[in-house]
């Protein structure tokens, strides 16, 4: 009869169980560009380990050592699980919990109030099982599984973003230090030049062909260069230590040493404005995030309905240890217990509010990154384009200021000319040969951005299994 009556019981229960409050979360719809300005490739695929179009084997293995030591990814793992955990929390609720609770009591009662019973001292001994089930009526438990699995599946998507942005930092970092080790080449090979042409100004003077202006013209320019070249060396010292972050490494220990490099710069596709949105993990997260808010709009709408515990207790009791497993010592007890909320002080309405509150700032942040999205994308693809040819013009300069320097010197060498007119053209050339350094590094760290902005490695048609494929724009009432 008590087993027919808690099936009864729990077939009810189940049947309301089907209730669910709360919003159903549809991913919002967001409508994209037509097409991309400046386009630089038509390519339908971007490797994961896109850094590869760099041709340059030790980027990679740089990128890898940081992917495998990083701090920060590893406290963005660490969060994950910690996630994980928490969405097991969560599941934990859908099931009975069931507990052992054996107790054992002497006590002894007093001897001058009224008692009714005779002994004084009395020895209990107790092993009930307990169960306790909360019936989802409305589907707080379904609804706090939902947000757990958002929490999950944003944590996710963050990690993905770290990784690349911490790819994207290290190829970055990696790129303009050989960049710069161009730029000292040029400097050191300079300095060289200008010491031999103070040594020829030195003599010339002593010789009197021409005055001391030339003599402290040339030491000037040899100074000036000198100071680039220290400058230049700064700033690999520079990058050197933030590569020796990046990798977990301390920065006295980490070196990178100088090698021959030759830039190149790869043409990186930008695919479909479309599919931007589903290739970005940090709008994913966001968009995950938004999930997650949605769902606990649901849990806050079941406080303000009755929610019912189903409690179940079985076992032994008895004031002796040997006659405890006798048949005449069981004991059991099961009832629903309910709790309506009558008058909470405006809590729940106030949790209700803040809930729906979170879901708008959610969607905000979705909203906004996506923007950001777009433009990023747009801005690299623009400076792909601006930088391409500006280096074209560039090569064109480096080819005419050099001319012009071998003449300017010849000219000089001559007597043809004065000394103004070699440093004049000689640091024009330095200049444009710098300048074009500075267009390739600028260039490689465009065709970065570019991969970040788009989401690093994809391909067309891969399917994004963490993205909903329904939508709604408004607050979920």
């Amino acid at each position: 009869m008590i087993l027919r009556r808690a099936a009864i019981v729990l077939c009810a229960a189940a049947t309301l169980a089907g209730c669910v409050l709360g919003p159903d979360y549809q991913r919002p719809e967001r409508p994209a560009p037509a097409a991309w300005q400046h386009p630089a490739a038509t390519a339908s695929t971007l490797p994961d380990r896109w850094w590869t179009l760099f041709g340059d084997e030790e980027l990679g293995q740089h990128i890898d050592a940081t992917l495998a030591a990083n701090q920060d990814l590893a406290g963005a793992l660490a969060r994950y699980d910690q996630t994980r955990a928490l969405l097991g929390v969560a599941r934990a609720d859908e099931f009975p919990q069931v507990s052992l609770d054996p107790a054992y009591q002497r006590a002894r009662t007093s001897g001058t109030v009224s008692n009714a019973l005779p002994a004084l001292e009395t020895t209990l001994y107790r092993v009930p099982v307990d169960v306790a089930y909360e019936v989802d009526l409305w589907g707080r438990v379904r609804r706090s599984v939902e947000a757990a699995q958002g929490d999950v599946d944003a944590s996710a998507d963050s990690i993905a973003a770290l990784r690349l942005s911490l790819a994207a930092a290290s190829a970055s970092t990696y790129l303009s230090l050989r960049s710069t080790d161009r730029d000292i080449d040029v400097l050191d090979r300079t300095v060289s030049l200008r010491e031999d042409a103070l040594k020829l100004a030195d003599r010339r003077a002593h010789a009197g062909v021409v005055g001391d202006l030339d003599v402290l013209r040339a030491r000037a320019d040899l100074a000036q260069t000198r100071a680039d070249l220290a400058d230049a060396h700064r700033r690999r010292d520079n990058l050197e230590h933030a590569l020796a972050v990046l990798e977990a490494r301390d920065a006295p220990d980490f070196h990178v040493a100088p090698k021959p490099w030759t830039p190149t710069v790869p043409d990186i596709p930008a695919g479909l404005p479309s599919t931007l949105l589903t290739r970005r993990p940090d709008v994913a997260s966001d968009e995950r995030a938004l999930a997650a808010a949605s769902a606990r709009i649901g849990v806050a709408r079941t406080a303000f309905f009755p929610s019912v515990q189903l409690t179940a207790s079985a076992g032994y009791a008895s004031n002796d240890a040997g006659d405890l497993a006798q048949r005449d010592s069981r004991l059991w007890g099961i009832g629903p217990t309910v709790h309506l909320p009558i008058f909470e002080g405006g809590r729940n309405r106030a949790r209700l509010e803040a809930a729906e509150a979170a879901y708008r700032g959610a969607y905000a942040r979705w909203r906004q990154d996506g923007i950001v999205a777009f433009r990023e994308v747009q801005d690299a693809l623009s400076d792909g384009t601006w930088l391409r040819e500006q280096g074209t013009a560039l090569a064109a300069t480096v080819d005419a200021a050099t001319a012009a320097a071998k003449v300017s010197r010849s000219r000089y060498d001559r007597g043809l000319a004065g000394y103004f007119e070699v440093v004049d053209s000689e640091r024009q050339a330095l200049a444009s040969q710098r300048a074009a350094i500075q267009n390739d590094q600028q260039r490689l760290l465009s065709a970065i951005s570019l991969v970040k902005a788009l989401g690093g490695g994809w391909q067309e048609g891969d399917p994004v299994p963490r993205q909903p494929e329904t939508a709604s724009v408004t607050v979920p009432r």
